[in-house]
């Protein structure tokens, strides 16, 4: 028989870690202020021409192809042609030949803000996502060309993204001046009519989460231009995250190389099914806005001091609990647990029963999981 009072002074440790999370407390980080009036400005009908001239030229834009590769060549003329350092980076994933566009304009700081748009594509024509989003990409250019930045501006329309975002990754590993990126902020989709979810999207491939004051900033930005604004994840949807975590889009790989970044998706975390993608399916109204949104959000970050990040693993409500608080809590729970088995063990070892046989049980129990882990690993390499 397990003895109480270990069992009960077992969950002390526990209070404690309980008493201190409430402590722990924080006010979230204050998003940068607004300021442009961007509707003036991104005109989605012409982002819309560009995306309808992209699906009709080129509607095969699939990872290294010869339509993606001339669509390349055409981003980095426009966006020269709009006063911006453009270079080509060739690179090789998965056995392909694939090209990162980057284009940069110089502002009175060295401190660089990047916007990111992936231009390749699993699917054709893809008109409510790479089309969209690399046309988008353009007309921001178009707007940047008018408008003096304090901070140094750099456009990326990456290859490779229905490749595990391999251009994001390669990126975030070979990006000149990587310290002086103060924010990366990534879009996809956005020619989607409605949303599955949170248009912002800041989950790593690691436990580490995306800035607070970044991703306020950008809600912040999107509310301006879009009413029905969808709300986050809740608490308990957050603590899962947490434990399994996994980052689907480039802000995972780019939050996973340090880099604080995140991805305004106007589908939500997950894209859109094929059938969904096509060139009727475009809701140019939704194009124009949330291309607006992430002009507002990049002039935020422009036009003001870095928004606090907060700490860099947490779990958000009216409040932010930091995720350091979450794994002590965690840990000091499984320590009745682990007391009594320790207990019961040695009990059972000085009345010489047979436990044999249940180490070999639990040992059949924990190999599938640690076959899955195996096979997880072995994928990622």
């Amino acid at each position: 028989m397990i003895e109480p009072r270990i069992y009960r002074a077992a969950f002390v440790p526990a209070v404690i870690a309980l008493v201190l999370t409430a402590f722990s407390l924080q006010n979230r980080p204050a998003p940068a202020p607004q300021g442009l009036a961007a509707d003036v400005l991104f005109e989605g009908r012409l982002a819309a021409q560009t995306m309808r001239q992209i699906v009709r030229d080129d509607p095969d834009r699939s990872p290294g192809s010869v339509g993606n590769d001339r669509v390349a060549r055409e981003v980095a003329r426009r966006l020269a042609r709009n006063g911006f350092e453009v270079t080509i980076k060739t690179f090789e994933a998965d056995g392909r030949t694939l090209r990162n566009v980057v284009a940069r304009r110089t502002g009175a700081s060295r401190k660089q803000i990047v916007v990111m748009a992936d231009r390749d594509s699993s699917s054709v024509p893809d008109a409510t996502g790479s089309a969209s989003d690399t046309a988008a990409l353009l007309e921001l250019g178009r707007v940047f060309q008018g408008r003096a930045a304090r901070r140094t501006l750099v456009l990326v329309s990456t290859d490779g993204g229905t490749l595990g975002d391999a251009g994001a990754l390669r990126f975030a590993e070979t990006a000149p001046d990587r310290d002086e990126i103060e924010a990366v902020v990534a879009f996809s989709d956005i020619g989607v009519r409605r949303p599955d979810g949170p248009l912002s999207v800041q989950w790593s491939n690691d436990s580490k989460r995306g800035s607070i004051g970044l991703a306020r900033t950008a809600n912040s930005s999107l509310r301006q231009e879009i009413d029905d604004l969808p709300g986050g994840p809740g608490p308990f949807a957050q603590f899962m995250r947490l434990s399994f975590p996994i980052g689907i889009g480039d802000q995972g790989v780019l939050l996973e190389h340090g880099l604080e970044a995140i991805r305004i998706s106007g589908s939500g975390e997950l894209p859109p099914s094929a059938s969904e993608s096509q060139l009727e399916d475009v809701d140019v109204e939704r194009l124009g806005a949330l291309g607006r949104g992430i002009l507002r959000t990049v002039s935020a970050l422009d036009g003001a001091r870095t928004p606090d990040p907060g700490p860099s693993a947490y779990i958000l409500t009216r409040k932010v609990l930091p995720g350091w608080t979450v794994a002590l809590l965690a840990i000091t729970l499984l320590l009745p647990a682990l007391v009594a088995s320790v207990d019961a063990l040695a009990r059972a070892r000085r009345r010489k029963e047979t436990i044999g046989t249940w180490w070999r049980w639990i040992a059949l129990a924990v190999l599938p999981f640690l076959v899955a882990l195996a096979v997880a690993e072995l994928l990622v390499l």
